[in-house]
């Protein structure tokens, strides 16, 4: 049984402020350690279950967040951009039976702790085939290109809600509760290790289910920048179509594609400053 584990950082329980999440600011350090903490327990949890084999892909910001002296040993770590893949960079390299999403956070233009999607300083809102985006579904969306089913994430109430919506069989391990974007009421440390090695465990026994993605090929994805430069800049690539002052969109057949092509609008949002 082989798992994947992406790793972000805005859903850690104790994490509810953008500087939390920003190498440089004094409580980083603090975040990152809560983050390796979580991660361990999904490690954990997934092993306890029945995996056999985990691979973790450190997957908020620069990539570099999780420190290996601090993980735990049996499983592999992904680290580093830039990534053709990105959050689930390693996916493709062989066949595993489940992701799971921890460090979670809602869409940008959604309510919830930290909510964004991919840049939260470049976009204001993704989305493909005429529906919202998030992190969690642009990856889950890949994965099921993949045939690899969405097991459990982790995150706030609100990413509770989405994914009881949208990905009904997956198992949700809720850390906190939003008050506001940057406000929460986060369960302690130790409950949040423990409440999500319970939901990794129960995911990989229960590891049965389909692949599931909100969207089909061909995606189009639109996406709504935070400034109109970056939709000047974006419509210089190639197949990128500006729609108006704030929105551009581009016609794919896969979500590596499409993945590919936010990491570099990302990446070009800041050339701009």
């Amino acid at each position: 049984m082989k798992i994947f584990i992406s790793a972000d950082i805005e859903g850690v329980a104790g994490v509810m402020r953008p500087e939390q999440c920003s190498p440089g600011h004094a409580e980083y350090q603090m975040a990152r350690g809560l983050m390796e903490q979580e991660v361990n327990a999904a490690i954990d949890g997934a092993f306890r279950g029945g995996a056999t084999e985990v691979v973790v892909a450190d997957s908020h910001a620069q990539m570099t967040n999780l420190r290996a002296e601090n993980m735990d040993p049996r499983a592999r770590l992904v680290q580093g951009k830039p990534r053709t893949f990105s959050m689930i960079e390693g996916l493709e390299q062989q066949h595993f039976d489940g992701i799971m999403c921890i460090g979670f956070h809602t869409a940008a233009g959604e309510k919830g702790v930290l909510a964004h999607t991919i840049n939260s300083r470049a976009f204001w809102r993704v989305m493909i085939n005429g529906q919202v985006m998030g992190e969690v579904d642009i990856y889950a969306a890949a994965a099921a290109e993949l045939n690899t089913p969405l097991l459990l994430a982790s995150g706030d109430d609100h990413l509770q809600r989405w994914i009881s919506e949208y990905y009904p069989q997956t198992v949700y391990a809720c850390v906190k509760r939003a008050i506001a974007n940057t406000a929460a009421e986060s369960l302690s440390p130790a409950a949040a290790r423990e409440c999500i090695s319970a939901a990794a465990g129960q995911a990989v026994r229960q590891c049965s289910q389909a692949a599931v993605s909100r969207v089909a090929a061909p995606y189009r994805l639109e996406l709504n920048v935070t400034r109109p430069v970056l939709a000047d800049v974006y419509s210089l690539i190639p197949g990128v179509i500006r729609e108006d002052g704030v929105t551009v969109s581009y016609q794919a057949t896969s979500m590596k594609q499409l993945i590919s092509l936010l990491s570099t609008f990302s990446y070009l949002a800041a050339t701009q400053g």
